[in-house]
């Protein structure tokens, strides 16, 4: 996680205390309503809490998952999207892609090749839109967009979806729940959307255990066709670390949920 990013948590922390214990001394009702609130608002933009519904958060369940790691990529397809198949091709790994319905449209024949070449295809919303304060309608509308575009583009219903930038609500959960869709989440994401460089994002994918999904991406959002080279670039060698510690590479089967 970059510094700046530690640094507005921790910030986010002491502010929150230094509330709480103010409204602790006038009132312990509104401090327990405030630190609900709090708990409740952390659940909805952390990708790895999932207090409404079932969610993937590893791969240990999988046969085969205690000695693999689960490599994914968030936003594409893009023209980059097609190097990385190519490098994952070249390794022999399967690999887990939560497609943008907005870069499906922009490139389907990546998004089919993806799925011709055996990875595991999700959702990723239509817009790349926050919906964690998103009403139901809403909702619905991006989930039908998306599910119009992957019919359009013929590629098969997935049963999985990861929510951009991890964030949700209750709104969300159950209304995937009913069309019969897995949430995933991530268990390392290593920041390359923002290009650290090369050898940063190599260094802080080597944290990942055995049984852990690792986050990358192969677009930005829903702009077109962004610069992705440092991921396609480091890919390789990530590669290589995981395999020089013995661990296989899987596909995020739905399976796996917890």
């Amino acid at each position: 996680m970059p510094l700046n990013v530690q640094i507005k948590i921790a910030v986010a922390v002491i502010i929150g205390l230094l509330v709480l214990m103010s409204l602790l001394s006038a009132s312990p009702f509104l401090a327990l309503l405030f630190l609900a609130a709090c708990i409740l608002y952390a659940e909805m933009i952390n990708p790895n809490w999932n207090f409404f519904g079932r969610a993937i958060l590893n791969i240990r369940h999988q046969p085969l998952g205690r000695d693999a790691v689960a490599l994914t990529f968030d936003d594409g397809p893009s023209l980059h999207t097609a190097k990385i198949l190519d490098v994952l091709k070249a390794e022999g790994i399967q690999a887990t892609f939560f497609f943008l319905g907005r870069n499906i449209e922009r490139y389907p024949e990546v998004a089919r090749r993806a799925e011709a070449e055996g990875h595991q295809i999700g959702y990723h919303g239509y817009s790349h839109t926050k919906l964690h304060l998103k009403g139901l309608e809403f909702i619905r509308l991006e989930l039908d967009l998306s599910e119009r575009v992957f019919e359009k583009a013929g590629l098969r219903k997935p049963q999985l979806i990861r929510l951009p930038h991890g964030f949700k609500n209750i709104f969300v959960v159950k209304e995937i729940e009913r069309r019969g869709l897995t949430l995933c989440g991530w268990g390392r994401g290593v920041w390359d959307s923002k290009k650290p460089g090369v050898s940063v994002i190599v260094q802080r994918s080597k944290s990942l255990m055995p049984g852990e999904i690792l986050l990358l991406h192969d677009g930005d959002g829903a702009k077109e066709n962004p610069d992705r080279a440092q991921t396609v670039e480091a890919l390789p060698l990530i590669i290589e670390s995981y395999k020089s510690r013995g661990l296989n590479f899987q596909r995020i089967e739905n399976s796996s949920a917890t």
